[in-house]
């Protein structure tokens, strides 16, 4: 009968060959393709839905009424923000395979001061004095939000190439 600490060297041993193995390092190089192939073609996918966005803000936009032209282009204009700031971030891992958390933060913080705009944009186009308080409300928890991310963002390490 074999110990526990002899079963445990074998299993390490085990272990130890499957890891050099050369079907488990080529079927792991192939799988690092593939994900480069993902990321590749969300990068690309992301881009062409910036360029949309962009694109049909301009054909789209209301140019006879001035604040909704600023409300839509700006609404639409930080939608492509966020995209960019998620494109980089792929770009990022794809170059280093190193994951970088800050431009999420960023993607957030962009999210919630686009959020900000949109209720006021809202609240002001549809203003009735006696149901505002839903709108603070939202407003408050998006902007504790904002500053939430805004602190983790600078709490967090400062990374070579953000």
């Amino acid at each position: 009968m074999e110990s526990p600490s002899g079963r445990q060297a074998t299993s390490e041993r085990v272990r130890e060959r499957w890891m050099e193995h050369h079907f488990r390092q080529r079927l792991v190089g192939i799988l690092a393709v593939l994900e480069d192939v993902i990321y590749i073609s969300l990068s690309v996918l992301f881009f062409l839905a910036s360029v949309y966005i962009m694109v049909d803000a301009v054909v789209s936009a209301d140019w006879h009424s001035v604040p909704s032209l600023i409300g839509t282009t700006l609404d639409r204009f930080l939608l492509v923000l966020m995209l960019a700031e998620l494109l980089h971030t792929l770009l990022i891992f794809v170059r280093t395979h190193q994951f970088h958390h800050q431009p999420f933060l960023v993607v957030g913080i962009i999210a919630a001061i686009r959020r900000i705009l949109v209720i006021t944009a809202e609240e002001t186009a549809h203003y009735q004095g006696a149901h505002i308080a839903p709108y603070l409300w939202d407003l408050g928890v998006t902007t504790m939000v904002v500053l939430l991310l805004t602190a983790a963002l600078r709490m967090s390490s400062p990374k070579k190439g953000f």
